[in-house]
């Protein structure tokens, strides 16, 4: 063996050695059991929690945006993106749920999309934030995206937005760094042999889950935070927080710390045994001692989860809320307060795996904040410059996204120098939670406290001259009189959800609610009322007093907002045109789009104008589909369209008003209701989505079939164009009721209700696969007002079916004898017809989750409902 030989021996071997080092020290344990749904981690369940509450906008959205100057190889990183997503699971995850309880489910790899936009420089931040702003949909995933902003052959930004269920501040670090070198990798044509396998957040979760409860650690909590309350803090001067709006609306106060103050207050935490976090989580609490004079506060930390060396490079969210709460009676400088702050994290840390969820269902429901979060409103952190990549052979500069937004009512930072800017004190506050003029304060009392001691080593602590009154326990309830005109039944609400009737002033907390709770009485009220509310109203407003003071205002609101009949302003931003908004299907999106806050305008002929449903700031557009002038004047300024409008018999018209709709619209989301009629008559009993028709098509079908081809070839790939086809639609409106009246059904309805013999439709053919299944699928109207304002939110680019479910002709004609309290027989048919649905069953697998039928949307509910209507 030549000397060479040996070298070039030893060098594999080493290779081997560290491979096999780096799998011991990533290899997830216990493996993964690959059988049944996984369930969520604590943090990611309450946060799932928080996004079903509503409220949360881009909140929850991670952006994470580098600037490149010089090389860069799309196709690359392209490349490096999808080794990425193939190697961490998180990041190809999507939560649903099963009987009310979330699970996670991770998909198969798949390419990630990497559009490019042409944009110079100066104009890059308002298309950045725009991406970084867009919503994620957890149920149909993904949670990643990506985007590429080309200012020059060599100059770029990447920017990658990820929703912070599948990622925390230390995966994205491993998301950075990996991709870095995967990139780095491809560039220099390195092959990709075999990889280290990486943890599975899965394991994490699972483990997390099945940790029997730690009943020391549950038991300290108890004890320690026993009468604890959230920090008064003062309220915007303006009233806002008490009248609704979108929670976490961020502002931002700085000040800029003298040169050398941080290696200052190292020092200072030096002599007192203490962390730089610690010191700076000190300066927090005296700054809401001086601003309040409450010696008995509590402030929450994040305390990372990756203490297994095998999850040093898992991707997810691994944090939990560590409470703090420190005795500060008659602490008169910062250095006692910083020894007793440093003592009582320590003691937290002990105990710091016990989630925090498992803590908030052992406290007191008055020691919940004003949004429904427990104890903690305000935290603490020291924080860095942001996340960026680092590309060979380029310049990289990391690119701060700002989504104006707070997880928090208040925060204290300390952002260290970077990039040769001074480090600074920063408060980040929620402008719905804190007036502007006191968190400007609590600036001044957190930067003053760091100076000073960064300066001398320590600092005096001042208090108000007066402290805040605490509002007595014993004071006297609200008078009864003059109560908001909907609270009995708000009341009625709680009592049929919580089991019992609370009274005016009764509690949410109090009477065992909870968040799903409060998403459940929120839609309750919602469908009653036709009134905008979230389950993140309840759990501010969380009495029936003050829900239906917030209903009567939105209301009143609503109304002295809404233009007369045929006038029509410009359109506000995210308004959505709806097409047919007096008919059954209209009817039920205009209350959906209601219930999320979004404008509409609302297309009716004029002698309907008065049948528009109640929502916030709707707008009325008169016009009609043989009216090609008046269908452009209405799609004009919009941003998103739901075209649910038809004739039913004049196809001809129908693809005119489609043809005009087209002509004037903007780019942006435009759904379509097609129908399942666009199937033809398939040669299987199971139809695919989006499976290709097969003659006989009907004169209907094919109408709707030349509707969806224009709107696909005008929308384009990803022009976000969804074309949703529905079956027969039922719900409690008169349109919907008339269509018992209509072809199978109608014969089926008059033949029970006049008692005498009800033929079954005659079914056709049975088909090759065998199935003598008969009857016909359906969907509830507000189950498909759910898909359609999905899809504006979410668009599918494609055909998607949207199925409540089949009903069969025997099991549809014996609910209807026993509605009606007649006796006819049921009897099969004694002849065959073609048929188009009679024998087909449609799958709906793409929206799955929307279709579950809710309270009220069963079949047989739906019918009774329309047949008393």
């Amino acid at each position: 063996m030549t000397a060479a030989q040996d070298v070039a021996r030893q060098e594999e071997l080493l290779r081997r050695a560290r491979r096999r080092a780096a799998g011991a020290r990533t290899a997830p344990a216990p493996a993964r059991e690959d059988a049944g749904p996984a369930p969520l981690s604590h943090a990611q369940h309450r946060m799932w929690l928080m996004e079903r509450l509503g409220h949360t906008g881009a909140l929850y959205n991670v952006p994470f945006a580098t600037r490149v100057r010089g090389p860069f190889d799309r196709e690359a990183f392209g490349r490096a993106l999808d080794w990425l997503v193939r190697r961490h699971e998180v990041l190809r995850t999507r939560y649903r749920q099963a009987g009310g309880e979330p699970y996670q489910e991770v998909l198969p790899p798949a390419p990630v999309p990497v559009p490019v936009v042409e944009a110079a420089a100066d104009a890059a931040g308002p298309l950045l934030r725009a991406e970084a702003e867009r919503p994620f949909d957890l149920a149909e995933g993904p949670v990643l995206r990506a985007l590429l902003l080309r200012h020059a052959p060599d100059d770029h930004t990447v920017l990658l937005t990820l929703h912070h269920i599948a990622v925390d501040g230390g995966g994205l670090e491993i998301v950075a760094r990996e991709l870095g070198d995967r990139y780095r990798a491809v560039v220099e044509g390195r092959p990709d042999g075999p990889e280290d396998p990486a943890p599975r957040y899965t394991d994490f979760a699972r483990r997390e889950r099945s940790a029997p409860e730690d009943e020391e650690g549950t038991a300290y909590w108890t004890r320690r935070l026993a009468g604890a309350r959230p920090p008064a803090l003062p309220g915007p001067a303006d009233g806002t927080a008490a009248t609704g709006g979108s929670r976490g609306e961020g502002r931002l106060l700085t000040a800029l710390l003298p040169t050398g103050s941080v290696e200052g207050l190292r020092e200072a935490g030096r002599a007192h045994r203490a962390t730089l976090f610690t010191v700076v989580l000190a300066a927090a609490f005296g700054a809401l001692l001086e601003a309040t004079g409450r010696e008995d506060l509590v402030v929450g930390c994040a305390s990372g989860h990756r203490d297994r060396a095998a999850d040093r490079n898992l991707v997810g969210l691994c944090v939990n809320t560590l409470p703090v709460r420190p005795d500060l009676s008659g602490t008169e400088d910062f250095a006692g307060l910083l020894d007793r702050v440093r003592d009582e994290l320590l003691r937290a840390q002990r105990y710091r795996h016990v989630p925090f969820d498992t803590i908030v269902r052992r406290l007191d429901p008055s020691a919940r904040d004003t949004d429904g979060g427990a104890l903690v409103g305000v935290t603490a952190d020291v924080v860095s410059g942001p996340v960026g990549l680092r590309l060979p052979d380029a310049e990289c500069t990391p690119v701060d996204v700002p989504l104006g937004t707070a997880k928090f009512g208040l925060g204290f930072f300390l952002e260290e120098a970077v990039d040769g800017r001074p480090a600074r004190c920063v408060v980040q506050y929620d402008a719905r939670r804190l007036d502007g003029g006191a968190a400007r304060a609590l600036l001044d009392g957190f930067a003053g406290l760091l100076t000073g001691v960064a300066a001398a080593g320590n600092a005096a602590l001042r208090r108000p001259a007066t402290a805040p009154q605490a509002v007595p326990e014993d004071a006297p309830a609200p008078s009864a009189e003059h109560l908001p005109g909907p609270t009995p039944e708000v009341e009625a609400v709680f009592a049929d959800l919580l089991g019992e009737r609370p009274g005016p002033d009764g509690d949410f907390f109090l009477l065992g609610g909870h968040s799903l709770l409060a998403v459940r009485v929120a839609e309750r009220l919602r469908e009653r009322f036709h009134a905008p509310l979230t389950g993140l109203d309840v759990l501010e407003h969380r009495t029936p007093r003050a829900l239906a003071a917030l209903l009567d205002e939105r209301t009143a609101r609503r109304a002295a907002a809404r233009p007369a009949a045929g006038r029509r302003t410009s359109a506000r931003a995210g308004t959505v045109l709806v097409t047919g908004g007096t008919g059954g299907v209209g009817a039920f999106v205009l209350r959906e789009l209601a219930a999320r806050g979004r404008p509409v305008r609302a297309l009716v002929r004029p002698e309907s104008t008065h049948l528009v449903p109640d929502g916030p700031d709707v707008e009325i557009a008169e016009g009609d589909l043989t009216d090609p002038d008046s269908l452009r004047a209405a799609v004009r300024g919009v941003d998103a369209v739901i075209h649910s409008a038809c004739t039913f018999t004049s196809p001809e018209v129908d693809v005119a008003a489609m043809r005009a709709l087209l002509a004037e619209r903007r780019p942006g989301p435009f759904v379509f209701v097609s129908s399942v009629d666009a199937y033809g008559s398939p040669s299987v009993a199971e139809v695919p989505e989006g499976a290709p028709s097969e003659e006989p098509v009907s004169a209907y079908g094919r109408g709707k079939l030349d509707c969806e081809r224009l709107l696909l070839e005008a929308a384009g790939a990803g022009g976000g164009a969804s074309v949703v086809r529905a079956p027969i639609v039922w719900g409690d409106h008169p349109r919907l009721r008339d269509q018992l009246r209509w072809g199978a059904t109608g014969d089926l309805y008059q033949a029970a209700r006049a008692g005498g013999p009800v033929v079954l439709p005659a079914a056709g053919a049975v088909p090759p696969s065998g199935d003598s299944w008969a009857g016909a699928p359906w969907i509830h109207a507000a189950a498909l007002a759910r898909v359609l304002t999905h899809c504006v939110e979410r668009p599918v680019d494609g055909v998607v079916n949207a199925i409540g479910g089949h009903v069969a002709w025997a099991s549809f004609a014996e609910e209807l004898v026993r509605l009606l309290g007649t006796s006819g027989p049921v009897v099969p048919a004694d002849t065959s017809a073609p048929g188009l649905r009679h024998r087909h069953r449609y799958r709906a697998e793409a929206l799955a989750e929307l279709l579950v039928p809710r309270a009220g949307e069963g079949w047989r509910e739906v019918l009774g409902a329309m047949l008393r209507g």
